[in-house]
């Protein structure tokens, strides 16, 4: 009987405890929960993390860093998440800035990005060390109790730093829709990609072998203060001690990845304007410099001149002419990033020469780079007429002048595979440090009568509302002109590539033969997204090789031209051979396709292609007909097409697909 009395006792005590817990009594705080720790408010003074949580049925806690580009972008981007996926009445969100950040910048986000929620300070990293957090932005899913449901990164749109994609995966959205459905979050950790948090300060007075005034920042200055400076194309500035202190473990990651500077290539012959590049002995002193405690040193009597942002301008003179587009184009907070073609009309009657054609970006922070094309007046006009153009691609928030990209080029300007006159041809270009195209001495950039210049600008979002008005400068050629010659740009396609199976990696092969004597000014790799490196190799005559151009880490995102120092001469009969380097495996963080699929040969940036650009020197009355690599481009394109959709050789889903506009279809 006794026995039975204890066991009746038990069972009350466990049912009267479970009462209360399921009328919501307090349990008691939980140490090990991320609600006990103390954050600070804008104001300086701390408060525990639970209690500023929002009362919602979940938590999302953005971790941040001010002054990191992604972070920036990531504070509307997750707020609009949240929304899309009709969370907002029961998901919070709250923001904590960690390391150095102050109140200053807390007031900064909320003018400058325009943040509607609560942002707080993790000044000795206490919450980010907790959890476990190493870069910023890192998004942290909670329930009321302080359960970490999800942590991680909030979409796949940066995979690797300094590679961008189509976001094809919304982790954090499809966390909070299942914690919301009340079932296990699918993926409940991911890996975030962005700006190391910073665990290393400067220790103050450090004294060491390497110093900052003395040995960091000439290395600075010499390889990335041109753009790393308030009125550069960079989203962050290197040119002080605390700017370096804050940015050094990044600058070496970059660096040893040889992802910063953009844009560098290797070649046998001198190549104007190459970036300059850090040694690996630079780099180890920098890596040495932050071991050390990056110690601050004796500053020069005279600081360092900052080196022009923009030295291209300085060198030109006045334009002749300056052109623009209809009106400015506002670029969303929000989004993939935007291509777009914008036509700046000439009215030209007669032919137009040109010394040098220099395009100016009117914001340098979301015009990534640009192509210039001379278009056929006629062909435009019937862009012009196709309303289906004016706003494909946009968000409700892109409003402006222009086209949204698509196969447009090849759809209105039609080319004549037995004409040599072209209806389009690029001229001109933009990448941070390159936007001005001069023509050899004693040669000119010839536009065409009834043309006028096409341009695709690639815009990407700065996580703010952004307004660009670029324009391009026009200098007239003056003096002697070689008039018997012509400067001319094609391609080169490797017809015999139609398609990159999936989870593999191989290298293409093809060899273009010179059909006339002439000489190479300007070189232009191409590919897309499975692109990564491409290599150009000129065979003379009599067998001898020599590397033309070798870019050894290919990004879409960084284009460019190289412009030799003095024209290469090519024999009539020599050949240029390219080779591309494919990766359609998922360690490609930019594959468009998660997991792969075949990619076919083909404009959009959905489909991939091997098609470098040439300018070369060739004499006018050569019959050589420039206009094959074009034609040849739509040959195959066409028998891609027929491969991909007549002979089944993807599957009926895929054939259903709208158009992916990653990025919008290019040449």
């Amino acid at each position: 009987m006794q026995k039975k009395r204890c066991l009746l006792l038990f069972l009350a005590t466990i049912f009267l405890a479970n009462c209360n817990l399921a009328l919501g009594e307090p349990v008691g705080p939980n140490p090990d929960s991320p609600w006990e720790l103390s954050v600070y408010q804008p104001d300086g003074k701390p408060v525990r993390l639970g209690n500023i949580a929002t009362g919602k049925r979940l938590t999302v806690l953005l971790i941040l860093g001010a002054d990191c580009p992604l972070s920036q972008k990531a504070v509307n981007e997750v707020a609009n998440d949240l929304a899309k996926s009709g969370a907002s009445e029961r998901v919070g969100l709250l923001g904590l800035l960690v390391g150095r950040d102050d109140a200053q910048d807390i007031e900064r986000l909320r003018q400058e990005f325009k943040v509607s929620f609560p942002l707080f300070l993790d000044r000795r990293n206490t919450v980010a060390s907790k959890l476990g957090v190493k870069v910023v932005p890192t998004a942290v899913l909670m329930d009321e109790q302080g359960a970490v449901l999800y942590l991680g990164r909030i979409n796949d749109r940066v995979e690797q730093l300094g590679k961008r994609s189509k976001v094809r995966r919304h982790d954090l959205r499809e966390a909070v829709t299942d914690a919301l459905e009340g079932k296990p979050v699918r993926v409940a950790r991911t890996e975030a990609v962005g700006c190391p948090v910073e665990t290393r300060q400067a220790t103050p007075g450090a004294k060491g072998t390497v110093e900052y005034y003395r040995d960091i920042q000439p290395i600075l200055y010499k390889n990335c203060v041109v753009c790393h400076q308030v009125k550069g194309v960079a989203p962050f500035a290197l040119v002080d001690y605390e700017d370096a202190t804050l940015w050094a473990e990044t600058a070496i990651d970059l660096m040893e990845r040889k992802v910063m500077p953009p844009g560098q290539a290797e070649s046998d012959f001198p190549v104007e304007d190459s970036p300059s590049v850090a040694t690996p002995a630079e780099i180890d002193r920098i890596r040495r410099w932050v071991s050390e405690g990056m110690p601050q040193g004796t500053p020069p009597t005279k600081p360092p001149e900052l080196p022009p942002f923009d030295p291209e301008g300085d060198s030109l003179g006045k334009p002749d002419l300056v052109l623009r587009p209809e009106g400015p184009m506002t670029l969303g907070a929000t989004g993939d990033d935007l291509y777009r073609f914008m036509v700046f009309k000439l009215n030209l009657n007669r032919d137009l020469n040109l010394r040098a054609l220099r395009f100016v970006p009117g914001n340098r922070k979301v015009v990534h780079h640009t192509l210039v094309w001379y278009a056929d007046s006629a062909g435009q006009d019937r862009i012009a007429a196709d309303k289906d153009l004016k706003n494909a691609l946009m968000t409700p928030d892109d409003k402006g002048p222009g086209y949204g990209q698509t196969a447009m080029l090849g759809k209105y300007l039609k080319v004549d595979a037995n004409s040599a006159k072209a209806p389009f041809e690029q001229i001109g270009g933009y990448a941070p440090g390159h936007g001005c195209w001069n023509a050899p001495k004693g040669y000119a950039i010839t536009v065409p009568a009834k043309t006028d210049l096409l341009v695709q600008f690639h815009y990407h979002r700065s996580g703010k509302v952004e307004t660009d008005f670029s324009s391009v400068e026009l200098y007239f050629a003056k003096g002697e002109i070689d008039t018997a010659q012509d400067l001319r740009t094609t391609n080169i396609n490797d017809e015999r590539f139609l398609v990159m199976p999936p989870n593999q990696r191989r290298r293409t092969h093809c060899a273009w033969t010179v059909e006339d004597d002439c000489r190479l000014v300007t070189v232009a790799p191409h590919g897309h997204f499975l692109t990564m490196s491409q290599t150009l190799t000129l065979e003379q005559k009599d067998g001898t090789r020599q590397n033309l151009l070798h870019f050894p880490n290919y990004d879409f995102n960084w284009q460019r031209s190289y412009n030799f120092r003095t024209p290469i001469p090519l024999a009539k009969g020599s050949k240029i051979h390219v080779s591309s380097l494919m990766d359609n495996t998922s360690a490609n963080p930019n594959n468009p396709n998660k997991p792969p699929k075949a990619m076919f040969m083909g404009e959009s940036t959905s489909d991939e292609m091997v098609y470098p650009f040439l300018t070369i020197i060739l004499p006018k009355k050569s019959n050589w007909n420039l206009q094959k690599g074009f034609a040849s481009l739509y040959r195959t394109g066409i028998l891609s097409h027929a491969l991909k959709t007549e002979f089944g050789m993807v599957n009926p889903a895929e054939k259903a697909d709208p158009v992916n506009p990653a990025e919008g279809k290019r040449p």
